[in-house]
C-alpha cells in the first residue's frame, strides 16, 4: 500500500468519502455492516459494496469466528495511518 493507492481508493474515485467514513469508525470500533449502515445512516448494500472495495485492496479485513462478518483494519492500513488522516482532513475538511 502506498500514498497513491490511498489517494485513489479515498481522495479520487466517487465514493471516497463514504469509504474513509467506514475506515475512521473501524478505527475506532471494529463492526458489522449492519452496524456501520446504522451508524452512517446508509443503506446496507452501498455499505457492503465499499467494504468489498476496502476487502479487496487489503485495506480492511474480517474474522468470522461468528456467525457475524465483522470488519477490521488490516495492520497494512495501520501502518498508513498518518498518512490516511492526511487525505480525509482534506477530503472531509475534518468532519467526523
Amino acid at each position: 500500500m502506498n500514498r497513491k493507492l490511498l489517494w485513489w481508493i479515498f481522495g479520487v474515485t466517487k465514493g471516497g468519502v463514504v469509504r474513509a467514513k467506514i475506515v475512521k469508525m473501524l478505527y475506532d470500533r471494529p463492526s458489522n455492516a449492519n452496524q456501520i449502515a446504522q451508524k452512517l445512516k446508509m443503506d446496507y448494500t452501498t455499505v457492503r459494496y465499499h467494504l468489498n472495495i476496502l476487502l479487496k485492496h487489503g485495506i480492511v479485513e474480517t474474522s468470522e469466528h461468528t456467525y457475524i462478518v465483522m470488519y477490521f483494519l488490516t495492520d497494512r492500513m495501520l501502518e498508513h495511518w498518518d498518512e490516511f488522516l492526511k487525505i480525509y482532513e482534506k477530503i472531509t475538511g475534518g468532519e467526523d
